[in-house]
């Protein structure tokens, strides 16, 4: 797992994100607006968004974890006053019991082998009523009905990076399953049913 993301920054040559544009303004206005709080962002590769997001509640301490030392390395250069970690596939976080007040995790549950493990994780660094906003492609029924006749191979790609494919009903239970309760759900690009990715705001 580490060196398929080794190798996927390696030759990712700029940082651009195909998503940014639809995918921050709505992430934006979802951020909290508070000051002195904890945030990390799990699976923050290169850093991009997270550099938005500590410009955006920049008086809040930051934390950064991905698997990938190539992605961390420009995510420090891009935010040198964050303090990041490098982890293993859905693996501990580096941080105390009850620690965070809030999560970012976009697009990163798709590619992780051990979900339990990640989700279990995230209950337990988040302090009582600490939030987790989860994004991950949009699977549903009339959307995977088209992918089936007209992209099949391209999404199921055996050598692709996402191996996890979640509706929003099968994510809302693995949030309910950690006892983290579901604030909010919405969408992003494109139209529902057709959208192309979505998000939960849960609380623990």
């Amino acid at each position: 797992m580490a060196q398929f993301y080794e190798n996927y920054w390696k030759e990712k040559k700029g940082d651009t994100l195909d998503d940014f544009s639809y995918k921050w303004p709505v992430v934006k206005n979802i951020l909290p607006n508070e000051k002195g709080l904890v945030v990390l962002d799990y699976g923050c590769g290169a850093g991009k968004i997270f550099q938005k997001i500590i410009e955006t509640i920049p008086n809040n301490t930051f934390f950064g974890l991905d698997v990938s030392r190539g992605a961390l390395k420009r995510a420090k250069k891009r935010n040198p006053r964050a303090k990041f970690f490098l982890t293993s596939d859905g693996g501990k976080i580096p941080l105390e019991d009850s620690s965070v007040d809030y999560i970012v995790t976009l697009d990163v549950i798709e590619h992780i082998y051990d979900t339990k493990k990640a989700f279990s994780e995230f209950e337990r660094v988040l302090k009582k009523n600490g939030k987790i906003l989860i994004s991950t492609p949009y699977h549903g029924l009339i959307k995977n009905l088209l992918i089936s006749i007209y992209g099949f191979e391209k999404v199921f790609d055996p050598v692709g990076p996402h191996i996890r494919f979640f509706t929003v009903g099968s994510l809302k239970k693995c949030m309910e399953n950690e006892n983290l309760k579901v604030l909010k759900t919405g969408f992003f690009g494109r139209f529902y049913p057709l959208s192309r990715g979505f998000y939960l705001l849960c609380q623990k």
